[in-house]
């Protein structure tokens, strides 16, 4: 059964940021790109979610339950880690959280290494978290969000700090995992490129509602990318994926 994401309104004082959203049943493996112009409500989805979760679970379930804490990995904007410890005794931490145990979970050591590498950043495991910079601090971040193996990955503009290189080998590893774990992912993602090539589907969100939702290569389009952002473009096949060139 899938994440259900049902009605969700928010207000800072007058403006009204999001107005009755629901975005369709994102399913397990699937990857989800929230796409839209700055101020849109793409982030305030995610972290309204967070707070859903503790304050009116009816509406975010998964499986037809309440989704839990517990089942989100969650990497927000500008992730930063201020502990002066290494990356992994953050993760080996991370992994103890709510656990009641005076000892420690059997090779923990060894899974946050494992994950680490395979995550590609292996070579940043005795790296002192405050020493980090934006781009590792994300890529530590990913980590943290999935080394206890949640249902569910919330990442708010999680490439917004890599570079090229790192941006693919972040949204290939995000693909892996939730098709390996059968996991949803629901990510805020600028480049429409990135949208495209990795998503299953993309949430269109506009004035705080949804504009539309579907397979990003049926729903980008000229028109779309207008409406969206009012600027033109032009959508070139290359191989299996359309590419979008934005023009003033």
């Amino acid at each position: 059964m899938p994440l259900k994401i049902e009605n969700i309104s928010v207000s800072f004082g007058k403006t009204q940021v999001l107005n009755n959203l629901t975005i369709p049943d994102i399913h397990a493996g699937e990857m989800v790109s929230l796409i839209g112009k700055n101020g849109a409500g793409k982030s305030t989805v995610l972290k309204q979610m967070t707070k859903l979760v503790r304050l009116n679970p009816e509406q975010i379930t998964l499986d037809g339950m309440p989704l839990t804490t517990h089942q989100i990995g969650y990497l927000p904007q500008d992730h930063r880690i201020y502990a002066s410890i290494s990356v992994v005794e953050l993760l080996i931490t991370t992994m103890h959280i709510g656990y009641n145990s005076l000892f420690t979970k059997a090779h923990s050591a060894e899974k946050a290494l494992a994950l680490l590498d395979s995550i590609g950043v292996l070579h940043l495991a005795n790296k002192i978290c405050t020493e980090l910079s934006g781009g590792e601090s994300q890529m530590v971040g990913l980590a943290q969000a999935v080394i206890n193996k949640p249902k569910v990955l919330i990442l708010d503009e999680p490439t917004s700090a890599l570079d090229m290189h790192n941006q693919l080998k972040m949204l290939e590893y995000v693909k892996y995992y939730t098709q390996k774990n059968a996991a949803c992912a629901l990510i805020v993602v600028h480049d429409l490129n990135l949208a495209i090539q990795y998503s299953d589907k993309v949430a269109a969100l506009h004035n705080g509602e949804l504009f539309t939702y579907g397979e990003p290569c049926k729903i980008i389009d000229q028109g779309l990318i207008k409406s969206l952002f009012n600027v033109n473009s032009k959508i070139i096949q290359l191989d299996d994926y359309p590419v979008v060139v934005a023009q003033l």
